[in-house]
């Protein structure tokens, strides 16, 4: 499945390098297609930022104490690059913090997600988001003191979906991201071995500015 992730992403980046070049050949871009006339909506780039309601799958949250919900933030840039009128390639670099909280210990991790959505154009104004992520972990914290990330699974892969809105140069979206990779690998003597069995979700609600 990783292997199948990072195809899909190689070839997403492909494609969004194709489109580019024909914008860039362009020199301006032309918003008038030439099928049919029309505004193109579907290209730019732009910020994002918004919060992150984290969630846990597996049977690993059964060894963990009081396990508890957490709200995050989550923050980063992304570009649209259009290959029809109504489907696009939007490629994104995200700054991302998770959470594990329970009883027993509050642990953080932050990393660099990269999702490459294929972005298809319900209406001028709607669109819904699919595609794979990967990212990577930055930083791990247990109680507030950085921790030394072996026994964890440094390298995340998944998959997202979601709607979103625009409002002029406003963007206003949902969506939801689903690993597919545990977030521990430690032995079975480690008291972080729950985390051999835990998938992380969550659920990101954002705002954008595009240009």
């Amino acid at each position: 499945m990783k292997k199948l992730c990072l195809l899909l992403i190689s070839v997403f980046f492909f494609e969004a390098a194709q489109a580019q070049e024909r914008v860039l050949n362009r020199g301006v871009i032309n918003h008038n297609e030439e099928s049919g006339g029309g505004e193109r909506t579907n290209s730019g780039f732009g910020v994002k930022g918004g919060v992150l309601f984290s969630s846990l799958q597996g049977d690993g949250k059964d060894m963990l104490d009081n396990l508890k919900s957490s709200t995050n933030w989550h923050a980063g840039f992304y570009s649209q690059f259009s290959v029809s009128r109504v489907f696009s390639i939007q490629p994104e670099a995200l700054y991302t913090r998770r959470e594990v909280n329970a009883n027993d210990a509050d642990r953080q991790f932050d990393y660099i997600d990269v999702p490459v959505l294929g972005v298809l154009s319900l209406t001028d104004n709607i669109s819904i988001h699919a595609g794979p992520q990967v990212g990577v972990m930055l930083t791990a914290k247990e109680n507030d003191k950085e921790i030394d990330k072996e026994g964890l699974n440094t390298f995340d892969y998944g998959a997202a979906a979601g709607i979103e809105a625009k409002v002029f140069i406003f963007r206003v979206g949902g969506r939801y991201y689903r690993s597919f990779e545990d977030l521990g690998k430690f032995d079975s003597a480690n008291a972080n071995r729950a985390l051999n069995d835990i998938r992380a979700g969550n659920f990101q609600v954002y705002l954008g500015v595009g240009f």
